[in-house]
């Protein structure tokens, strides 16, 4: 067991009981050593450190090596360091409360401990800082939020930070949104397919644009079903599967990538920034109507909406398309064309492992 101490005495205290056994004054040592009273005072008050010179000529004034008054000062300067720290370890105890950490223990982010000056320092880790007050309240990302609940910045901070850490497990080439452009046609195909096998080919389609696509699970308070932002060089589009019907997977993944298409790397949403709700709510809509379009284009849907409205005409008008009904189902539910409860059955839950 390796030893802390609670206190740290500074090398001067030492110096000043040398003094005191050698019956020797400062003015003494100052002659011996060449450094003036002032200075050794300014030592032996704690107001000064010994430096490797300073402790080369204590070596020969006052006995012992050089490597002891170096080390004396190194112990000394660690322990101060370690009981600030503790100090605002224990000051940030209070914050815990603000951050879902028996769910982050339990995906395996942080360690699992009662203890919570351990939690604090696994939070730091975490998130990459020295202080919890450093955790960003709001992000400079564009993400879709569930309304009327009661948000919780730090559970989003956690949330998008989780993303981080996934996206960086994969070497992306650089981004090519001629690329991603030319997906977008083939990634909406694979809607048909099980989820198990469709969540892994998007991904893998989207890497090769350079485009990183990550599903983080949401953490209560937060509310977030989806996220794009910029992570060094390459765009992350996050989704949290918070709604876990098929249609609206598919819709919040077209949101994101119309963020990305439309607003590019100046897309910003600042949730408790009033000053910009109303640049907010037009990028929204810009990419709602965009993944509306490239899910079902307009024209066909506009033609399909002149029919009689059937389960059957649902399901046929999908394959049409090649996309799962319950895309079409959601959408003619969303604008209020049928009842959810004539096409539910179309619209089938995912769950990803």
């Amino acid at each position: 067991m390796v030893y802390n101490p609670n206190k740290a005495i500074h090398p001067g205290y030492t110096i000043s009981k040398a003094l005191d056994r050698e019956g020797m004054t400062q003015k003494s040592l100052s002659e011996r050593t060449g450094l003036t009273e002032k200075h050794i005072s300014q030592i032996i008050n704690g107001e000064a450190s010994i430096t490797v010179e300073t402790a080369l000529l204590l070596e020969n004034a006052l006995g012992g090596s050089a490597s002891f008054w170096v080390n004396l000062e190194k112990k000394y300067q660690e322990t101060r360091a370690r009981i600030e720290r503790i100090s605002i370890i224990k000051k940030e105890t209070e914050m815990i409360s603000k951050f879902p950490y028996a769910e982050l223990a339990k995906r395996g982010f942080v360690e699992k401990t009662t203890n919570n000056y351990k939690k604090v320092e696994n939070l730091w880790r975490f998130f990459g800082v020295n202080s919890l007050s450093y955790v960003q309240t709001t992000e400079t990302v564009a993400y879709r939020k569930k309304n009327n609940l009661n948000i919780k910045s730090e559970v989003i901070a956690t949330w998008l930070r989780c993303g981080e850490l996934e996206s960086k497990k994969n070497v992306l080439p650089e981004y090519s949104e001629i690329k991603l452009k030319e997906s977008l046609s083939q990634i909406k195909l694979l809607s048909v397919k099980k989820p198990e096998d469709f969540s892994k080919e998007v991904i893998k389609i989207l890497n090769q644009a350079g485009v990183a696509l990550v599903y983080i699970p949401h953490f209560s308070g937060s509310g977030v079903s989806g996220a794009v932002r910029w992570i060094n060089n390459n765009p992350v589009i996050q989704l949290s599967i918070y709604n876990s019907w098929a249609d609206i997977f598919w819709f919040n993944l077209y949101h994101e990538l119309g963020h990305l298409i439309l607003h590019g790397k100046k897309e910003k949403f600042i949730e408790f920034d009033n000053k910009e709700l109303s640049i907010v709510q037009e990028k929204e809509k810009e990419a709602d109507d965009f993944a509306s379009d490239k899910l079902i284009p307009e024209e066909n849907y506009i033609d399909f909406l002149k029919k009689p409205l059937t389960r059957d005409g649902v399901i046929n008008f999908a394959k049409s398309l090649g996309v799962h009904p319950g895309i079409v189902a959601g959408r003619l539910c969303h604008d209020k064309k049928v009842p959810w409860n004539m096409v539910s059955s179309l619209r089938p839950r995912l769950k990803f492992a």
